[in-house]
């Protein structure tokens, strides 16, 4: 038996998962210690989940007329994914390249309105070092003098005051690799930069920069240092199954979710803050095919709302790296191969079910469903399959979507899904956005359903009346 316990985000209930067999039938997401009441489908309280992606556009490629033409391209697909929200870079070594000396910022005004053109919603993250104000010359380090940071980030903000009220604090600081300094530099870089946003525009949203992972340590140290107004939304980064070898499904942990710990803190020295999932990605390479990518992109999905902490996903990124640039990447090659189209913009399929995620669950009230969906073998084998089923009713018109899938030790197995409630009718919506009637409901069952280790299957369904 494995218990995933985690919280919800309003209210902040305990409950668990359950993946064992109860006979033949297992019990997916029973309330501990909750008397239920009413109606079954009276369960906790709405959240609502922002997607998202993310692209950086470096002045030294993008920086003419035929760049943003490929800008605009970019948006294009943004649109067509039915998102609103993109994650750029705003590179301090693009746009000062000397004290007080700022350059590309036509260009850049010309981006910001070809944004504003495309009703996308900008938010950039600032960083890292030219050479000119780091440290030790490195693109990495902190700033000599903190008041150049200041006046940096005074500038971009009050430049685009009126067009962008997102404004994040660096990125990936508690990796070395992206952050040189210390937890209390990236403090003291913290401060000065939310000053300066809040000196600039008193309206906007302060994010502090993107963890590397759930890093309770630092967040609790930031809150410590500067206080519960240290910034306005927490955001993490996601990259399982790709640098790290954990699953996207342990997240979801025997004592609560790895969110549920950064949660807490914020409200105990925090006024709350969102939490965001504001860069997630998985590479199409080497073994890593296509179909993983959106088999992945599914899984992610849902088990990061089934955390009922994170208000924002957001996928890294639109496209793939060119490998004929003079620009490279930090890291290894696996940073070419995350986007969800091709570097000519060939959309791979992961293209596709991003789309349909977005179409049916982006930016409205969905419920989550605690309690009382199950599955039952038809063929029982020797050892108990770990299946996940994670329900949300979207609340606008009362349709449920089930995921549903296997995460081990079989390679396949056959179920029937049972739900609480009758079933009127469903369908299936496959990687690619298609939807297939389901013909094989009776009662509160679909069944005779075939899942596959990590490729989750997604059912909407129309409950009777």
């Amino acid at each position: 038996m494995e218990n995933l316990i985690y919280k919800n985000t309003l209210g902040r209930k305990v409950t668990t998962l359950q993946v064992s067999r109860l006979g033949k039938a297992a019990i997916i997401g029973l309330f501990i210690g909750l008397l239920l009441t009413g109606s079954a489908l009276a369960q906790g309280q709405p959240m609502t989940v922002v997607f998202s992606t993310n692209e950086d556009y470096d002045i030294s490629m993008y920086g003419t007329d035929q760049g943003l033409e490929e800008v605009k391209r970019d948006f294009e697909l943004v649109k067509e994914l039915g998102l609103s929200y993109l994650r750029v870079s705003f590179s301090w070594s693009n746009y000062e390249i000397a004290r007080g000396e700022f350059a590309n910022l036509e260009w850049l005004h010309d981006f910001v309105d070809l944004a504003d053109e495309y009703d996308i919603t900008l938010m950039p993250y600032l960083c890292y070092a030219p050479m000119w104000a780091a440290r030790h010359g490195l693109w990495s380090d902190p700033p000599e003098d903190y008041q150049d940071w200041y006046d940096y980030v005074h500038r971009m903000v009050s430049e685009f005051k009126d067009q962008i009220h997102y404004w994040e604090i660096w990125n990936e600081e508690d990796l070395d690799m992206w952050f040189a300094g210390t937890v209390d530099e990236y403090v003291k870089l913290l401060e000065v930069g939310a000053r300066a946003v809040r000196d600039a525009n008193p309206e906007a949203t302060v994010i502090m920069g993107g963890l590397t992972w759930p890093n309770d340590a630092w967040v609790e140290e930031v809150l410590d240092q500067l206080g519960p107004d240290a910034f306005d939304i927490l955001p993490i980064h996601s990259y399982a199954e790709s640098w790290s070898a954990s699953s996207v499904e342990s997240y979801l942990k025997p004592w609560g979710s790895d969110f549920d710990l950064i949660a807490s803190i914020l409200d105990e020295k925090g006024k709350g803050q969102p939490i965001w999932l504001n860069e997630i990605g998985y590479p199409t390479i080497g073994d890593k095919t296509e179909l993983d990518q959106a088999r992945f992109i599914r899984r992610a999905v849902a088990t990061l709302m089934a955390s009922k902490q994170i208000s924002l996903i957001s996928w890294y990124e639109i496209k793939d790296l060119r490998q004929d640039t003079h620009l490279g990447v930090i890291g290894d090659n696996n940073n070419y191969h995350l986007g969800i189209t091709y570097p000519d913009r060939t959309k791979k399929i992961g293209f596709y079910t991003l789309q349909d995620l977005v179409r049916e669950l982006n930016d409205t009230p969905l419920t989550y469903i605690d309690t009382g969906l199950k599955f039952t073998e038809l063929r029982p084998g020797d050892m108990e399959p770990i299946i996940y089923l994670h329900g949300f009713r979207r609340e606008e018109d009362g349709k449920l979507f089930l995921f549903a899938w296997l995460y081990g030790p079989y390679d396949e197995v056959d179920v029937n899904l049972e739900l609480p409630w009758d079933i009127k009718e469903a369908v299936e919506h496959e990687l690619d956005g298609t939807l297939e009637p389901v013909e094989t409901l009776q009662g509160k069952e679909i069944q005779a359903v075939k899942l596959v280790r990590d490729d989750a299957r997604l059912f909407e369904i129309t409950l009777a009346d």
